[in-house]
């Protein structure tokens, strides 16, 4: 809730730097870095996350990123200068989500076989109540105590809440059925000569290019298109897109288990697409609360499904290493979105562009998870699509 659900309020934090690191002549693709290195590092770090967690199992990785992602947000409170927030805010927070995220994504799916994705939904839900929460409660903190005391806080909460979920998260004992073999290989590097493997991690590569933009700019395009408050109605509409993300978590998971995970996966990452032109013709308030319902319910499935779906491509034993393997291939577009958008944004002078970029990077997610549904089909690896 606090770890993940933090990607999807960091647009307000986005909107306070800007006003603070502008004036000494940082660009808007210069403080939005901050934003892309937390992602980048949450997905890129996993290539060193995995092998720790491997090495020292899975309550030493939960504990190191609480400790460690808490104090990267409490250090960036004492940030001066924007490569500060870089290290601090970007990479150390960065690496503390990865350790966090790694670990629950790989222990969950051990859980679970028929509703695996249902399950997966349930949990990763998490990640749109926080971003609810702390949509209404960031701002209101940013109002009343500043903006490095409210990093400083919410330090404290990061740390209570994931403290409290590395304590009570744990692994199954036995596993039922018969026996998984784990390759004893840190990567298995052979999965990457299956053709379907290399469809999803193309679709994933675009996916990171994707996911970010709306979240972080929603809040500077209520200011600059609709004429209103970044902090307060930029805010209501993340915690509205958190909602919407968390109820849709949730029945996606549902209908990926009835339908098809791949099916359910191409329709949500088409529909995320065709949501962004309705934030292009929005210049109300009510507009972009439409948008932010839709975008939200349909933007955060592939975090949920992604997991099942290499689980039926390339078997469950390959799961760490095919989770890792897409967290990396994901990592470049996580990085590299929010600064291709800031300047797509002050070269322009207008949002069209960006978020006609951000369809196109949604439609070609589709497109190859399209590829890879046809290719099971064709091959008769009907479970997988």
């Amino acid at each position: 809730m606090v770890a993940i659900g933090y990607v999807s309020i960091y647009g307000i934090f986005q909107s306070q730097y800007d006003d603070i690191y502008g004036a000494q002549g940082a660009s808007t693709s210069d403080v939005s870095l901050v934003g892309s290195l937390a992602v980048g590092f949450q997905f890129g770090f996993t290539i060193i996350s995995g092998p720790l967690m491997n090495r020292f199992g899975y309550k030493v990785v939960l504990w190191s990123g609480s400790i460690i992602g808490s104090l990267g947000l409490l250090l960036a409170s004492w940030g001066s200068q924007l490569w500060h927030l870089y290290l601090t805010q970007g990479a150390m927070f960065g690496i503390g989500v990865s350790l966090l995220n790694l670990a629950v994504t790989a222990i969950l799916p051990l859980w679970y076989d028929k509703y695996r994705s249902f399950a997966m939904g349930i949990c990763f839900c998490g990640a749109g109540i926080g971003g609810l929460v702390f949509g209404f409660i960031i701002p209101a903190l940013i109002n009343a105590v500043g903006l490095r005391w409210a990093l400083r806080i919410f330090a404290i909460l990061h740390f209570v809440c994931t403290a409290f979920a590395s304590i009570v998260i744990r692994a199954p004992r036995q596993l039922s059925g018969s026996r998984i073999i784990v390759p004893k290989e840190v990567l298995n590097l052979q999965i990457l000569k299956d053709p379907g493997f290399i469809f999803l991690l193309i679709s994933a590569a675009f996916f990171g290019f994707a996911y970010m933009v709306p979240f972080t700019y929603i809040p500077s395009y209520t200011k600059d298109v609709v004429g209103l408050d970044p902090n307060i109605q930029g805010g209501h509409l993340i915690s509205i897109m958190s909602a919407a993300n968390a109820v849709g978590l949730i029945t996606i998971g549902f209908a990926a288990d009835c339908l098809g995970v791949i099916r359910v996966t191409t329709f949500i990452l088409m529909a995320a697409g065709a949501s962004c032109f309705l934030w292009m013709a929005s210049y109300s308030y009510s507009a972009l609360v439409w948008f932010s319902i839709m975008y939200g319910f349909f933007s955060g499935g592939f975090f949920i499904l992604v997991a099942a779906i290499i689980a039926n491509t390339i078997g469950l034993a390959n799961l760490g290493s095919g989770l890792t393997i897409i967290f990396l291939v994901n990592t470049p577009g996580n990085i590299l979105t929010l600064p291709i958008a800031g300047n797509m944004l002050g070269s322009t002078g207008g949002y069209k562009g960006m978020i006609g970029y951000n369809a196109a990077m949604y439609f070609g997610s589709a497109l190859f998870l399209c590829i890879l549904m046809f290719y099971n089909h064709y091959t008769r690896r009907v479970d997988s699509v």
